[in-house]
C-alpha cells in the first residue's frame, strides 16, 4: 500500500458516507450503541488505537463484516443471529480491526482501485448489470474482494489478541469461524456476497487460530474468568429482523412484493431481480434488456437515469449515436 494514514482515513471517510447512505444502517439504536462500544473497547488496544474508528451494523440480511480503510467497520444484521455470544461478536469485529491495523484495507483498497478513483455506487446492488459500473475498478465495490490467505490468518490471530486484551473468551474465534464455515458462498438479493466470498476460508483455520488463543490464553495475565456472555447477548438481539426486511420489499422467485406499499409485480421466469432499499432492478437471461422500479422521490433525484443506463448500454454493445 502506498498510501498514508491521512490518506487512509480520508478514503474511509469518504466511502462511509457513501456505504451508509446506499447499504443504510439497522434501525436498532440500542443495537448500534452496543456494537460501537464493543467495537472501541477493542480498537483501544490494537495497535492503532488513535484512528477514527467507528463500528455499525447495516440493514443487510447479508451474513458479512468488512472494514473500510482508516478504521471504519460495520457488521450486518444478518450474520447476528449465527453468533451465539457476545465473545463471537468480539471476535468477528477483532478480525475487522485486525484488517485495517495491518493495512489489508488499504492494500485491498490501493489494488482494486489503481488510479481510478470514480464509479456509480449503485453498481454494487446489481453486479450482473454492467451498465453500472465495474465492482473491480473503483467505490465500495472493492470492499468486496476476497483477502489473501496469509491476510485472512493475521486478522484471525489479532481478533484473538484483542479479544483476550478485553478478557472475552479468545476461544470463541475459532468457534465462530467453524460456524461461518458451514455458510454457503452466496450472494444475497442486495448484491452483498456472505462471509466465505470476501473472507477464503484457509486450510485448517480454526486449528491455526487455535494455537493463537493458546499461547494468548497462557499468557494472560490473572484477571478472573473469560467472558463468555451468551444469554446477554441473545438478549440484545432478541427481535432483530432475519433475512429480508419487508419495508424495503420481498422477492419470492420471480416476485417482487411490497407489503407496505401494497402492491406486487411478477416477472418472466428466469429472470434475475436484485433488490435493495433505493431501487429494484430486473435483468432479463443474457443482460439483452432490464427494468429498473424507483419511487417518484428517487426518480427526481436522478432524472434520466434509465435513459442513461439504457445509452450506456448500447454504447458498450458497439451502438453509435
Amino acid at each position: 500500500s502506498f498510501m498514508s494514514e491521512a490518506q487512509e482515513i480520508s478514503i474511509g471517510r469518504e466511502l462511509d458516507a457513501q456505504v451508509r447512505q446506499e447499504m443504510g444502517l439497522y434501525e436498532n439504536n440500542e443495537l448500534q450503541r452496543y456494537v460501537q462500544d464493543l467495537g472501541m473497547q477493542l480498537a483501544r488496544s490494537s495497535q492503532r488505537p488513535n484512528l477514527p474508528w467507528s463500528f455499525a451494523v447495516l440493514d443487510s440480511p447479508a451474513v458479512n463484516a468488512f472494514a473500510l480503510p482508516g478504521g471504519f467497520i460495520y457488521i450486518t444484521r444478518g450474520i447476528l443471529p449465527y453468533l451465539d455470544n457476545e465473545a463471537q461478536l468480539v471476535g468477528v469485529l477483532g478480525h475487522e480491526i485486525g484488517h485495517v491495523t495491518a493495512r489489508h484495507s488499504a492494500q485491498q483498497y490501493t489494488r482494486g482501485m489503481g488510479a481510478s478513483l470514480g464509479v456509480l455506487v449503485g453498481s454494487i446492488f446489481v453486479p450482473q448489470i454492467r451498465p453500472f459500473g465495474d465492482l473491480a475498478e473503483g467505490g465500495i465495490g472493492v470492499l468486496f474482494l476476497k483477502f489473501g490467505r496469509d491476510d485472512e490468518l493475521q486478522a484471525d490471530a489479532l481478533g484473538a489478541e484483542y479479544a483476550a486484551a478485553g478478557r472475552w473468551d479468545p476461544e470463541q474465534v475459532p468457534a465462530f469461524l467453524t460456524t461461518l464455515a458451514r455458510i454457503a458462498e452466496t450472494t444475497d438479493r442486495n448484491g452483498v456476497p456472505n462471509w466465505l466470498s470476501t473472507h477464503p476460508q484457509p486450510e485448517n483455520r480454526a486449528e491455526r487460530v487455535g494455537e493463537t488463543v493458546k499461547k494468548v490464553r497462557a499468557t494472560a495475565a490473572d484477571g478472573g474468568a473469560w467472558t463468555v456472555d451468551r444469554d446477554g447477548y441473545l438478549a440484545r438481539i432478541d427481535g432483530i429482523v432475519f433475512g429480508d426486511n419487508p419495508e424495503d420489499g420481498i422477492v419470492r422467485g420471480n416476485v417482487f412484493l411490497h407489503p407496505p406499499l401494497r402492491f406486487a409485480l411478477e416477472f418472466p421466469e428466469g429472470w434475475d431481480i436484485t433488490n435493495s432499499d433505493e431501487q429494484v432492478v430486473a435483468q432479463e437471461p443474457g443482460n439483452k434488456v432490464f427494468m429498473v422500479l424507483r419511487t417518484i422521490e428517487q426518480a427526481r433525484g436522478q432524472p434520466g437515469a434509465l435513459d442513461r443506463v439504457a445509452q450506456e448500454h448500447m454504447r458498450k454493445s458497439g451502438y453509435k449515436q
